[in-house]
């Protein structure tokens, strides 16, 4: 391990060390999307199967539990995802403190939150064909309290990290297919190999962690556990818990609000073309994520706010010009996903302006993260998700899908607004962010 001049050493950004980054950014970028790729289209294959045997209804059902999961899996994380990726990334050596704190306090918030959903899913507010599925995708959130894939990504173990995401999703796709073709039933196929997937995901990244990552470790580890217990105080982590939270309202909690006020199948419609979307979205995370542990260990300066002023017209370029494609090409892309355009090709070609935006948006996000500016994080996405359900409360009863594609634009125009005036006018890439030296496996 080797570790990095100090934060307070005079920054210099020539050419040869933005090339060096760039690689390494596009080494771990590809590592990472081997496995993210295999994800996608893994999802894809699901998605696509039970579209073409089963229809849009259950499509929207499957949508429908697999968002409210999520809103459960983000209430377990608490931001301590994040927190524990940017320790490990400081100080590698700590990593067995940070795993035991982040395990203890996983544990807690699991409990809490696996009953809320439960309770969602028994008696709120959603289709009644619905309630099964959603019962049983909650349950499966209690393996994601033990998986250890923020501690490969803070040691910048993005193959491992990549085979976690990619291995997951295969596994829920074969045992999902599997199942409903041995049993021939949904619910129990779906529920069951999703829960199991998780499982196997968090077991074989633990045995990776205790047989190959803990021994390479430095045995003298730094006193560092007062501040390992600074930074995972409840008080502290709180605001990015709930930060992640309004973040996914941010996304979809259109997708709850359509399930509450609409149809599955309208649920299904709009969720195929955001999937599109996603998908989309999904391949560009692997650049902001492989820049996270980096950017936690960064020194600042003008120069490193410059580098990302210029990086985000590169990126709201790149988008721009995707979007285009995508919506030109609309009702062929759904069609040869789902075997059908679902009814769903507006859309889409709405949906898809969102592409630049949250391109600019996901760069700003990591960067403030990375650099501890939690709270400004947590006022952008906690005024935007509100922004963004106000909309779809006004919206879904009379345009349902239109309505809820019509609300994203809305509110991602506001976020990237306020994210670059806080960017432009606030020291983001302040020199000393940091009381650690750096350093990494």
């Amino acid at each position: 391990m080797a570790a990095t001049a100090t934060l307070k050493d005079p920054v210099t950004v020539s050419p040869a060390i933005i090339v060096r980054s760039l690689k390494s950014v596009l080494t771990s970028a590809f590592n990472l999307g081997v496995g993210e790729a295999v994800s996608n289209f893994a999802s894809f294959l699901l998605f696509a199967y039970l579209s073409r045997h089963y229809g849009v209804e259950l499509l929207g059902i499957v949508a429908l539990a697999q968002t409210v999961a999520r809103y459960v899996t983000l209430g377990t994380d608490q931001g301590l995802r994040l927190v524990g990726a940017r320790l490990v990334a400081r100080n590698g050596a700590a990593a067995p403190l940070i795993v035991k704190r982040v395990l203890l306090k996983r544990l807690f918030s699991c409990a809490t939150c696996v009953t809320v959903g439960c309770t969602y899913a028994l008696y709120g507010p959603v289709p009644q064909s619905a309630r099964s599925y959603i019962l049983g995708f909650v349950l499966g959130v209690v393996p994601y309290a033990f998986s250890l894939d923020w501690l490969a990504w803070g040691l910048d173990k993005f193959a491992w990290l990549g085979v976690f995401r990619g291995g997951v999703t295969v596994l829920f796709l074969i045992g999902s297919i599997t199942g409903i073709v041995l049993a021939r039933t949904t619910l129990w196929a779906l529920t069951l190999a999703n829960g199991l997937a998780a499982t196997l995901g968090a077991v074989g990244l633990w045995t990776v962690w205790l047989l190959r990552w803990k021994p390479q470790l430095i045995k003298d580890t730094p006193a560092l556990e007062g501040h390992v217990h600074e930074e995972l105080r409840w008080l502290a982590i709180l605001p990015l818990g709930m930060t992640m939270i309004l973040n996914q309202a941010f996304h979809n909690f259109d997708t709850v609000l359509l399930g509450a006020m609409s149809t599955a199948s309208e649920v299904g419609r709009y969720s195929s073309a955001y999937r599109i979307l996603f998908f989309i979205l999904g391949g560009y995370w692997l650049v902001t994520t492989s820049l996270y542990p980096r950017l936690s260990r960064a020194r600042g300066g003008p120069q490193a706010k410059k580098l990302l002023l210029w990086s985000l017209l590169a990126v709201a370029t790149a988008g721009t010009l995707l979007a285009l494609v995508i919506g030109i090409f609309a009702p062929n892309i759904l069609a040869l996903t789902y075997g059908s355009d679902l009814g769903a090709t507006n859309l889409l070609r709405i949906l898809v302006f969102a592409i630049p935006m949250d391109f600019c948006v996901a760069l700003l996000t990591v960067v403030f993260v990375s650099r501890g500016l939690d709270r400004t994080i947590l006022t952008a996405i906690g005024t935007a998700a509100g922004m963004n359900i106000v909309l779809n409360l006004c919206l879904i009863p009379r345009f349902q899908g239109l309505g809820a594609a019509v609300a994203t634009l809305a509110s991602y125009l506001y976020l990237v607004s306020f994210l670059l005036q806080h960017t432009i006018r606030k020291p983001v890439f302040a020199t000393d962010i940091t009381p650690l030296t750096a350093t990494a496996i």
